[in-house]
């Protein structure tokens, strides 16, 4: 059964240390620094140790959800940015069913070395294939991937979203996952209606399995990394979006994506990973904490969910 829900951001300066992050606001071509209404001057080592500070303890009380719960398998909802596929294969939705998931917490930009940041997770392949078997007779035609051999970056193996925040979700990477990769940054992509639609398809599968059974959100909320909008974040929108997971209005969520607008280009796109799971659960989501951030390049949100809490 479905019984817990998680969703953070995953951006890549959420994983280091302060020092750091004024080289990640640096890989921002200068000319967008200068167009881009972003306060990243007023951002400080002080500010910055601030954030990172409510990052370590939002990851903590997600931890905390996850270790209490103590599922048999974590469905991670995420994109993929160009390493397990490329355009010569990019799925709307794809179930892994392999063993096992590989990837690096290098950061490409960063000049880190893949090979050396190697983190490697086991697959709960039972609750894998139960729930692909599900989504077709619900209607959906993912694909699938039961080996996993990167197109995209080889090197780098699954993207950011399944990787970087598992050592802070779960320390020992003991719990199996189960990873379902959407695509949320390269047109054409899900609708808002149809991450939805998956969230409540996702739900029935899973309450099926006679095991506990939790899902996780990874990405978002809004930002534009290597876009022409990096460095901003869109508050308004990232509030107005929380308040509706908070109230338990996802169905309002379902519009998001219909027009055509900026500030849900790129890596905002993610929201749809926090609308599939916010309609799974179908709770008022707890929000943890949400803070912006030009040196990050994010608006960096922690939420959970508990079906009991409804």
């Amino acid at each position: 059964m479905l019984g817990l829900g998680l969703a953070s951001s995953h951006a890549p300066a959420l994983f280091r240390p302060a020092e750091v992050w004024p080289q990640i606001y640096a890989a921002i071509p200068e000319y967008m620094k200068g167009s881009q209404p972003h306060t990243a001057i007023d951002e400080t080592p002080t500010v910055i140790q601030s954030y990172i500070d409510r990052i370590n303890a939002g990851f903590a009380v997600l931890q905390e959800k996850l270790e209490s719960f103590k599922p048999d398998a974590l469905v991670i909802l995420g994109d993929d940015q160009g390493d397990m596929f490329a355009k010569s294969m990019m799925p709307a939705i794809c179930v892994y069913t392999g063993s096992e998931l590989w990837g690096t917490l290098a950061v490409p930009y960063l000049d880190e070395d893949p090979k050396s940041m190697i983190i490697k997770l086991k697959v709960h392949q039972g609750i894998a294939n139960h729930l692909l078997e599900g989504l077709f007779k619900k209607g959906f035609d993912p694909a699938y991937s039961e080996i996993q051999r990167p197109i995209g970056r080889p090197e780098h193996g699954a993207s950011h979203a399944m990787i970087h925040p598992m050592p802070k979700l779960m320390p020992a990477l003991d719990i199996p996952i189960v990873p379902v990769f959407l695509n949320e940054y390269f047109p054409p992509m899900p609708t808002a209606k149809r991450c939805w639609q998956l969230g409540k398809a996702i739900r029935s599968i899973l309450d099926t399995y006679p095991g506990k059974v939790a899902i996780y959100a990874s990405g978002g909320l809004s930002h534009d990394p290597t876009g022409p909008r990096a460095g901003w974040v869109d508050e308004p929108l990232d509030r107005w979006f929380l308040e509706r997971i908070a109230k338990n209005e996802h169905n309002l969520l379902k519009s998001l994506f219909t027009f055509d607008s900026a500030a849900l280009n790129g890596g905002t796109g993610e929201l749809r990973a926090w609308i599939s799971v916010a309609s799974a659960m179908d709770s008022h989501a707890e929000i943890v904490d949400y803070f912006a951030s030009s040196h990050a390049k994010i608006g960096c949100g922690f939420a959970y969910w508990s079906r009991d809490e409804k």
